[in-house]
């Protein structure tokens, strides 16, 4: 992060930080598409929705740029309907395919950016590039926090360390990648 804590939180985005900002219900392709036309320009967006299926990769020929409408509409036919969130002020995009998997990655998100919160900026640094080593093609959540002054040490809070942090983070993305398999294979076996 070549400037952190750039942005300065208002009180309101402040609490937006580990709290659903923006919900968009995708129950047909044309939502899907609408959707795509008013998020296209979301910094993070496909690469978070790309970062936990795999299955999205660029096509071979590579001639094109995949767009989200691309992705959302290939999503559609992998997983079917689902919400399409912003976990977050500064969070990652998420396609769940409920609410109960939604209050999941919001679990796992919250706790990410709360230990985040509290911790010193070395230990953020050194998660931060911990996930780096682990994933080389993906911005740390962390990272992306750091561009903001989300840290508030917390009173009788124990700092996290640098690995609580790296676990979190790992954790919200395997729970992610779970989540979009899982229902891959349940809508699979649902148009057999």
């Amino acid at each position: 992060m070549p400037t952190p804590r750039q942005v300065r939180l208002t009180p309101a985005a402040r609490t937006r930080l580990a709290h659903l900002v923006e919900l968009n219900d995708v129950s047909s392709p044309s939502d899907a598409g609408r959707w795509a036309g008013q998020l296209a320009r979301e910094p993070h967006i496909l690469a978070d929705l790309s970062r936990v299926r795999p299955w999205l990769l660029p096509r071979a020929s590579g001639t094109r740029r995949e767009t989200l409408t691309d992705v959302l509409t290939e999503i559609m036919g992998r997983e079917w309907t689902g919400f399409l969130v912003l976990l977050g002020e500064y969070g990652p995009w998420v396609y769940a395919p409920s609410v109960a998997d939604l209050q999941e990655l919001s679990r796992h998100y919250a706790a990410l950016a709360l230990a985040g919160g509290s911790a010193s900026e070395q230990t953020v640094l050194d998660a931060a590039q911990q996930l780096q080593q682990i994933d080389p093609a993906h911005v740390s959540l962390l990272a992306r926090l750091e561009a903001t002054d989300y840290r508030q040490p917390q009173p009788r809070t124990p700092e996290p360390s640098s690995e609580q942090l790296t676990r979190l983070e790992t954790a919200f993305w395997n729970a992610a990648q779970a989540q979009a398999q899982r229902r891959a294979q349940e809508w699979n076996r649902q148009k057999r």
